[in-house]
């Protein structure tokens, strides 16, 4: 009775082991960790948004340039033939000579060497006078070896501006004699330059002294001069072109040619052409305002 009961409490003790284990293969077999159960979120990709595209800013319109106001030019704003141009303010620039021409003796050429003023073409003969100006015996202007007269060369290009100063080397000449040389002159300018402003300078004046002590001829005198700068005036008014008082340029106090602005008495000193160009400079008309004025006066 007592082994029996021994022998099993012994049994009983092998089994409790056994049922510890858990498993029926004698080895350990460790519980997989359950796998995550996937959530609407988890089982598609997030979906970047596509960028929205930045728009381009409108350019800005590029305003138009306003365009410089035209003057509207009245009854009394014409120009009136005759009367000397009125002074305005310097030319900004001498671009404005660029279609300009000057015809005229040897004051011309000084006006063209020594003055400062380079612009433009430059016709001048040294005794040059109205008459010579289209005669066939005086053709000493040479372009592309061709000689020609004052008058024909002027016709082998148009000009917006034609200067003219003449009178000079005719001081010996009746001043109604040098009137009607001029008078034609005039004619056969605006009949070959139809869209150029015509204009007509009066001859500053001459030292009296200084042309008798450089043996000049006698002629060749303030007095004379005046009664062809009469002339110019007339001529002026009546062919209807701008009349430009170089004159007072160079008048002293006593209408003579200062001597310190001459040199020989009828020329001047090399310092003092600059003069002439700027009283150009500081009188020019406006086109529309001349051709208003012409279309005007030769109405009347």
């Amino acid at each position: 009775m007592h082994v029996k009961t021994l022998s099993l409490l012994l049994c009983m003790l092998l089994l409790v082991p056994l049922a510890a284990c858990g498993t029926t293969s004698g080895h350990y077999v460790p519980n997989p960790s359950p796998s995550p159960v996937p959530t609407a979120a988890s089982s598609a990709p997030e979906t970047t948004p596509a960028p929205t595209p930045t728009p381009e800013p409108s350019p800005e319109p590029t305003p138009e340039p306003s365009a410089e106001p035209t003057p509207v030019w009245t009854e009394s704003d014409l120009y009136e033939f005759g009367a000397p141009l009125e002074e305005n303010e310097p030319l900004e620039d001498d671009s404005f000579f660029d279609t300009a021409v000057y015809l005229g003796d040897s004051r011309t050429e000084g006006l063209q060497l020594f003055s400062g003023l380079k612009r433009g073409d430059f016709y001048w003969a040294r005794g040059m006078t109205v008459f010579k100006a289209d005669s066939e015996d005086y053709r000493v202007f040479e372009v592309d070896a061709q000689k020609y007269n004052l008058m024909e060369v002027l016709a082998l290009k148009q000009y917006e501006s034609v200067y003219i100063m003449l009178g000079v080397n005719e001081l010996g000449f009746s001043a109604a004699s040098y009137q009607e040389g001029l008078g034609q002159l005039l004619d056969k300018v605006i009949e070959l330059q139809p869209d150029a402003v015509v204009y007509l300078q009066l001859m500053p004046p001459l030292n009296d002294g200084l042309c008798r002590q450089n043996k000049l001829a006698s002629y060749i005198n303030n007095q004379n001069l005046s009664q062809f700068n009469d002339a110019i005036a007339l001529l002026a008014a009546e062919k209807k072109v701008v009349l430009l008082n170089t004159a007072e340029a160079y008048a002293g106090a006593d209408g003579q040619l200062p001597a310190e602005l001459a040199s020989d008495g009828c020329h001047f000193a090399y310092s003092a052409y600059s003069r002439w160009a700027d009283y150009l400079r500081c009188h020019v008309i406006d086109r529309e305002r001349y051709f208003l004025s012409r279309a005007h006066a030769l109405e009347q």
